[in-house]
């Protein structure tokens, strides 16, 4: 009988929570070699939603941004280094919200009886330093359904928006060195 109990909360838990994230979107210039780029220059994030989003969302993805870049290994622009190895990293948020699932197949209900899903769509743009020229796109989307979206909920999207930009970012650099 406990071992029955268990086995439902398990799932009542599985079914009442749930996150998605689809594969990012990657466009670079064929022209380009990243080989020589050894540091990134960080911009703040900006809101291109067309809604009002907290200035706080912004300033902690951009903190997220830096901590998954050196969690990456990749370094962070220092002033002293030649503009010539330094890639600029604009992100911008398309996406950010938290709102109410209507007619879904999936089942994440919360005290109110209402499915919720919050999401975070990003583009990063990566563009060099010495030319100003647009040298990659990437674009994440990261969502989460659950059954209560708190502070918790918030913070775990925009952490996880953060590491898929870096790993992107991370795995353009060494596929570029294998060649």
């Amino acid at each position: 009988m406990i071992l029955r109990t268990g086995i439902i909360a398990l799932l009542v838990t599985l079914c009442l929570s749930g996150c998605s994230a689809t594969k990012p979107v990657i466009w670079k210039a064929r022209d380009v070699s990243f080989s020589h780029f050894r540091s990134f220059e960080i911009h703040p994030v900006a809101n291109a939603t067309d809604k009002i989003v907290k200035n706080d969302v912004m300033t902690f993805l951009t903190v997220f941004l830096k901590e998954q870049f050196q969690v990456h290994n990749l370094q962070l622009a220092d002033s002293r280094l030649n503009k010539s190895e330094v890639l600029i990293v604009q992100s911008d948020i398309l996406v950010y919200e938290a709102h109410k699932l209507v007619n879904t197949s999936q089942s994440f209900i919360n005290t109110t009886g209402a499915a919720r899903k919050a999401q975070c769509s990003l583009r990063t743009r990566l563009v060099d330093k010495s030319t100003n020229n647009l040298v990659a796109v990437i674009l994440t989307v990261n969502e989460v359904a659950i059954g209560t979206i708190g502070y918790e909920t918030h913070e775990w999207i925009l952490k996880e928006s953060a590491a898929a930009v870096a790993k992107e970012v991370a795995r353009i650099i060494q596929d570029n060195a294998v060649r």
